[in-house]
């Protein structure tokens, strides 16, 4: 399932999405090696996964990317340039469900880091 959908099953008043409701996922995690390898280094022949870096990047610019055209579309609204008002409603919704998303998955991210460096070793 793609960030698009995850973000468009959000249940109002909540930030976690309800992906489990329209469709049937296989609960077994998908386990396999950390991509990159121990050393960065993969064989011969094989494609390299995207990064948890590359992965929150791209994450980020599509956040990006919803809020600017949240804003463009507004802009369109004031200056007459459309009178799509349902055009404009959604996204502004998009790229408040998406904005809400990332910041809970900050707090999560934080609140991960902060647990771990508080552990001993």
């Amino acid at each position: 399932m793609d960030y698009g959908s995850a973000i468009s099953k959000v249940i109002p008043g909540t930030f976690v999405p309800d992906i489990g409701a329209a469709t049937k996922l296989d609960e077994r995690p998908n386990v396999g090696p950390i991509p990159g390898g121990a050393a960065g280094v993969t064989g011969i022949g094989e494609t390299q996964a995207p990064s948890f870096k590359d992965t929150v990047k791209s994450m980020l610019a599509d956040v990006n990317d919803k809020v600017n055209a949240s804003d463009q579309a507004q802009r369109d609204l004031a200056s007459g340039k459309t009178n799509d008002l349902q055009k404009v409603v959604t996204s502004v919704e998009e790229a408040n469900l998406a904005l809400n998303f990332t910041m809970a998955m900050r707090t999560k991210l934080l609140e991960a880091y902060q647990e771990v460096s508080r552990m001993q070793l």
